[in-house]
């Protein structure tokens, strides 16, 4: 048997024996109870001696958990404030909103255009600069430009990011 189912077995026991002798006490006085609600209250009152001892499991703690303010947890690229600014522009390119596809293409284009200035760079691969390339030429147009999805904006990201910012 388990220890807890242990500990509820010998607390009941105690706490039913003593209410069965306190109604033989009292019937000694002449004051007569039925058997059964004593046997009852020894045994409510042990699985609540037991309750309050073990405690109840719970499967996440009461209290949400601290917040670190510091600012040593973010990541490298997350300190700088143009990637701040860029990730509030990609949140809100879509349909209708502040920052279009050809908006979004846009912005990558400068920063393609400061990863240029690096002379170790590796050179953008083809899907890549033909975005670029149709960004700049739709730049004044109100020509419908085609979309970014999220998993070529990843690619997209990963081919412009330092070698040192890229993930392992």
């Amino acid at each position: 048997m388990s220890r807890t189912l242990l500990g509820l077995m010998w607390r009941t026991i105690v706490t039913t024996a003593a209410a069965v002798l306190l109604t033989l006490a009292l019937a000694l006085m002449g004051l007569v109870l039925p058997l059964p609600l004593p046997i009852a209250l020894g045994l409510l009152a042990g699985a609540a001696w037991w309750f309050l001892h073990v405690g109840a499991d719970r499967a996440e703690p009461s209290r949400a958990p601290r917040l670190d303010h510091d600012a040593d947890y973010a990541l490298p690229h997350a300190q700088d404030v143009r990637v701040r600014r860029l990730e509030d522009l990609i949140h809100g390119a879509q349909p209708h909103r502040r920052m279009t596809g050809r908006g979004l293409a846009l912005v990558l284009a400068d920063i393609a255009d400061e990863r240029a200035r690096d002379p170790d760079a590796p050179p953008l691969g083809p899907e890549l600069s033909e975005l670029l390339r149709a960004a700049r030429a739709a730049e004044g147009s109100q020509q419908p430009f085609p979309p970014i999805d999220r998993r070529a904006l990843h690619r997209y990201l990963d081919e412009l990011a330092p070698r040192e910012e890229r993930p392992r």
